[in-house]
């Protein structure tokens, strides 16, 4: 089955800027969503307020996303450090 990717604002404002300040990063971000797309049950489903969501880690950061099948889209919800991520 294949997946539309629907980027958030809240993504793209996390991730603005990244690939010329952190472009190792930027690259490890790129490789980990086109594994999302080619497996999306790969994350580890969140629960309580983020119920409905996965996270995968890279590195110290999470990427939260949501998986509509439904629509057969993925939705990157955000990429932010660990220690932010879930307050």
């Amino acid at each position: 089955m294949t997946y539309e990717l629907i980027i958030t604002p809240s993504f793209e404002k996390d991730t603005k800027g990244l690939f010329k300040r952190d472009p190792v990063l930027f690259d490890r971000i790129q490789a980990t969503v086109n594994s999302i797309l080619k497996n999306p049950e790969c994350g580890k489903p969140l629960r309580n307020v983020l119920k409905g969501s996965r996270r995968v880690h890279i590195g110290h950061f999470v990427l939260i996303y949501e998986i509509d099948d439904s629509e057969n889209t993925i939705s990157l919800l955000r990429f932010t450090h660990h220690d932010k991520a879930y307050s």
